[in-house]
């Protein structure tokens, strides 16, 4: 079931800040969503209330966020990324993720 990833440029910008070793998480957790066109708990999760947004969880020199979603039949695109610092994801986090995939649609 191969997907293609596509990388929101401004995703990528905001990835490539990231330390190395994350970005090579990063890397891993998306070449397995390429490929299977899934990831499951606890490496992914579906944000609740936002239909096809779902985000790739990384612990790796802190904890990072990936937020991405399937779009049309065979692509998942990258839409944004951050470095968590509270609980909580932000919401303005989320609504940008979802600025973002509307943009795609």
């Amino acid at each position: 079931m191969n997907k293609k990833i596509i990388l929101d440029k401004r995703a990528e910008k905001e990835i490539n800040k990231f330390p190395k070793a994350v970005r090579i998480s990063i890397k891993a957790y998306t070449d397995i969503l390429e490929k299977t066109g899934e990831l499951r708990k606890p490496f992914a999760k579906k944000i609740n209330s936002k239909p096809n947004l779902y985000e790739i969880r990384v612990r790796c020199q802190g904890t990072w966020r990936v937020f991405y979603a399937y779009v049309r039949k065979k692509e998942i695109i990258i839409l944004s990324a951050l470095h968590k610092k509270t609980q909580k994801t932000p919401s303005n986090e989320i609504k940008k993720a979802i600025r973002r995939l509307n943009e795609y649609l």
